[in-house]
């Protein structure tokens, strides 16, 4: 189990999530790595971006020379028009580095009872699994023992009658092992539950 984060908001949140007697076997948060796989879309994004400012400033340039004043609500109106395809640019720029930022605001926890994942954003977000709906678990590991999880929760049929499968992923933790170990000891406690029951 990894270390809890002292005064933090997320481990709080996660403590107040527990009901009684219930017990956290293992607890982590996903490694803030940068997606490079995600650079691919800069090969779109630094042209878009470069051409939104030129044409912004050619804007800004056209309106000043045709108002011939120094300032006037003619020469911010149309070059104002560029400006949201700047920030969308600037956005997809951004987009690789966003796990860094996103990284911080979850944590998943594995319980005697429960799959836990919460999010903090400017709400909490908690989802939670139930050990009863644990299905097949697929493991991605990493030669420093990083990885991530994808565990099976309910087969459905979409819209198409297609077979869909819900899945509940705790990603890119260190020690996903560690992780794999609490699913299964979770598992076998809720079925000895349910033997004596």
């Amino acid at each position: 189990m990894e270390p809890p984060f002292a005064n933090d908001p997320l481990d709080r949140a996660l403590d107040r999530e527990l009901t009684r007697g219930e017990r956290i076997l293992w607890q982590g948060r996903p490694i803030p790595r940068i997606q490079w796989s995600m650079f691919g879309i800069w090969v779109f994004a630094i042209p878009w971006t470069a051409f939104a400012l030129f044409w912004t400033a050619m804007a800004y340039a056209g309106t000043q020379s045709a108002t011939n004043e120094e300032w006037s609500w003619l020469s911010l109106a149309f070059p104002l028009f560029g400006v949201p395809f700047i920030v969308v640019g600037l956005g997809m720029m951004a987009a690789p580095l966003y796990p860094l930022y996103a990284a911080r605001k979850v944590i998943f926890a594995v319980t005697d009872q429960r799959l836990i994942k919460l999010t903090l954003r400017k709400s909490l977000t908690s989802i939670t699994i139930p050990a009863e709906r644990v299905g097949l678990i697929t493991r991605k590991e990493r030669s420093d023992g990083s990885g991530t999880l994808q565990i099976a929760t309910h087969i459905g049929v979409d819209s198409d009658g297609d077979r869909t499968t819900h899945t509940f992923d705790i990603g890119e933790v260190a020690a996903v092992m560690a992780a794999d170990d609490a699913i299964s000891a979770m598992i076998a406690r809720s079925k000895r539950r349910a033997a004596t029951a």
